[in-house]
């Protein structure tokens, strides 16, 4: 795990690691900021500096006992605390996980390997909604246990927006009544979804978006078949989130992208009543988030068109479409581009707010008609 686990966020890394080389380290922290920019990750590492065998200069050494057993989570320091289901039977001051079945324990374990794997990836286990109170609990008996060994305790509570009120209230106490050699982390995507009273009762740690350059680079180290383009590609769709980059991955970009130019094509080609039909056909089969990546791929395309008209060819993006960029400025006026790409970004947005689809995409491919011209 270690510092070189978190892609970026110097500021914040140069911040921790002074509290710790200045022996000023909070009883409590709140890292908070978009999804996929590092918090879990950078409260793990802190995690394995606080309690490193050998640190150097807020440095862990990566290679003591302490630090390769807090990397794979499983450290008797270190708690983690996840969203998880309320088990059968389960009744206030219940061991957390003495009444989950089997499935679930399992699926546990599972999602805590993952999550030591890649700390980027996201803690979900079947019917998790809520942080529950007996989870919290459990946190002042862990507190209140003799060490079992040398270095300070380490409680991080992921997601920590998703506490119900109950369990944020005795969050709350726990926070009022700091322990001895014993630092809590809470993460979050959504700080205003906190208690005040929790904020307030904790230092702050803003995670900025990721650069795209810093995306690029942490996607070449982790997927070593992954060719620059297609990173670049990536980077410039992951809106600074490492772990949206992660996902983009996995899917077919290229087709994708072939998929959104076709039916662009038809849209300025063709007659209403057919690419009606053929926008039906495309959005059927589709998640809503697949609908949106594609419409980020057209903006793409669009925006290398535009560079392509203005001789910028140096910052074309999707290299492999030279020609058929060039085929397409040559045709369509392309000044009214910046037009199509900020409806297109409208589109995106609506997508993202659970409105309907097709209602979406029609209105979209008639700005489209009216705003791109032929030559």
């Amino acid at each position: 795990m270690s510092w070189k686990s978190v892609i970026g966020q110097e500021r914040i890394k140069t911040i921790l690691k002074r509290s710790f080389t200045t022996d000023k380290t909070a009883h409590a922290y709140l890292f908070y900021g978009a999804e996929g920019t590092g918090k879990d990750a950078a409260a793990i590492a802190f995690a394995q500096l606080l309690n490193c065998e050998n640190p150097v200069d807020g440095d862990t050494c990566d290679v003591c006992s302490h630090c390769k057993r807090i990397a794979a989570l499983q450290h008797p320091n270190l708690k983690l605390i996840v969203p998880l289901p309320v088990g059968k039977s389960e009744k206030e001051g219940d061991d957390p996980f003495k009444h989950l079945d089997q499935k679930t324990i399992s699926e546990y374990h599972q999602a805590i390997k993952d999550k030591a794997g890649n700390p980027y990836g996201r803690i979900a286990i079947t019917r998790a909604n809520t942080i529950k109170i007996n989870s919290i609990r459990d946190i002042r008996k862990t507190i209140n246990l003799a060490r079992a060994e040398e270095g300070k305790k380490i409680i991080i509570i992921t997601e920590a927006d998703k506490m119900n009120p109950s369990a944020a209230n005795s969050l709350l106490k726990t926070l009022e009544e700091p322990a001895p050699n014993t630092v809590i982390i809470l993460t979050t995507a959504h700080r205003d979804a906190l208690l005040p009273t929790i904020i307030s009762r904790c230092q702050l740690v803003r995670f900025e978006l990721l650069r795209e350059d810093e995306i690029r680079h942490g996607l070449m180290k982790q997927f070593k078949e992954l060719d620059e383009q297609q990173a670049i590609l990536i980077s410039k769709m992951a809106n600074g989130s490492f772990s949206r980059a992660q996902e983009l991955t996995g899917a077919d970009l290229v087709a994708q992208r072939g998929e959104m130019i076709d039916l662009l094509r038809n849209i300025l080609a063709r007659s209403p009543s057919v690419w009606m039909k053929e926008i039906e056909a495309f959005i059927t089969p589709k998640e809503r988030y697949n609908i949106a990546r594609s419409l980020m791929l057209l903006n793409l395309w669009l925006r290398d068109a535009m560079m392509m008209e203005n001789d910028n060819n140096e910052y074309v993006i999707n290299l492999d479409q030279k020609e058929p960029l060039a085929k397409f400025t040559a045709h369509f006026d392309t000044s009214t581009l910046p037009a199509v790409i900020n409806a297109t970004e409208r589109a995106i947005a609506l997508v993202e707010k659970n409105i309907y689809l097709s209602l979406i995409l029609i209105n979209l491919a008639f700005d489209i008609r009216q705003l791109i011209v032929r030559r």
